[in-house]
């Protein structure tokens, strides 16, 4: 599920930018995810892609929004959207380490537990 950020800004007067496209991106990012349905998008012009610095911004703010990936209207955007959607090496090894922390803390008894200073709990075990 996708918003057209180019359709939707001409449809109420603006320009795909930050300001008039987070609210939107979000509710469908929210609706996606409530329906089970994968949520792409970035907060954007869909038709940027001569700017890679911007692409990758875009991407990764995405990202860290809960959007699982976004629609790619040329090539040169492909790479980036797999590199900035997909776990870092840092983020697989954090996942494995709150992964073997989890085993330890159930085999004592305990769902919820401290890890780097951190409490780590049913969500952040499925976040891993």
């Amino acid at each position: 599920m996708a918003l057209g950020p180019e359709d939707f800004s001409t449809s109420v007067g603006g320009v795909p930018e930050l300001d008039l496209l987070l609210t939107p991106n979000l509710s469908v990012l929210f609706a996606a995810r409530a329906a089970g349905l994968l949520p792409l998008g970035f907060i954007g012009s869909i038709g940027e892609f001569s700017d890679t610095g911007i692409i990758r911004e875009a991407a990764a703010h995405a990202r860290r929004l809960g959007f699982a990936g976004a629609l790619a209207i040329h090539p040169k955007q492909v790479a980036i959207f797999n590199e900035a959607f997909s776990p870092s090496p840092q983020e697989l090894e954090w996942a494995r380490r709150i992964l073997a922390a989890e085993k330890d803390a159930t085999a004592q008894g305990r769902g919820a537990f401290a890890l780097d200073g951190k409490m780590v709990d049913a969500p952040v075990i499925r976040r891993a």
